[in-house]
């Protein structure tokens, strides 16, 4: 089976691409399947992101694009900053991934949460569409946990 050699930040060129979501854009060892179907391993020292808009070099030459998959998103919009920052405060508190706009947040569909937000004053509106959270605090990609 081909294998994953390299992984390249950008590339304009490649062969073909595969969509991701969120959760499968980070990985460690798996087998992969392209959008046209071409299965391919990936098998990394350590779990790492995978960049969106990356290529992945394998051993054949083949360049595979890396996409973010549309998922079921939810946007969170509040009447005023100052109630757009307190849900910001209760996503984050719940260790949620979410991407924070100047009038918006965007984070994965989620009934309990949207059921909190609206307790707390927000409108919900659903879309589908790939999602890119912001990363996190203490560096480059996901942030795990830290004890309290």
């Amino acid at each position: 089976m081909d294998t994953v050699v390299e992984i390249k930040n950008k590339s304009s060129l490649f062969d073909d691409h595969i969509s991701l979501n969120f959760e499968e854009r980070f990985r460690r060892r798996v087998v992969l399947k392209t959008d046209r179907g071409y299965e391919f391993f990936l098998a990394l020292e350590k779990a790492a992101e995978l960049p969106v808009g990356g290529i992945f070099i394998l051993e054949s030459g083949k360049k595979i694009k890396i996409l973010a998959a549309d998922e079921q998103l939810m946007m969170v919009r509040a009447n005023s900053k100052i109630e757009l920052m307190k849900a910001s405060w209760h996503i984050g508190n719940r260790h949620l991934n979410c991407d924070i706009k100047d009038d918006q947040i965007v984070l994965r569909s989620d009934e309990i949460i949207a059921k909190m937000l609206v307790g707390l004053g927000c409108d919900i509106s659903y879309l589908n569409g790939p999602f890119l959270p912001l990363s996190g605090a203490y560096g480059i990609g996901r942030t795990f946990s830290h004890s309290h």
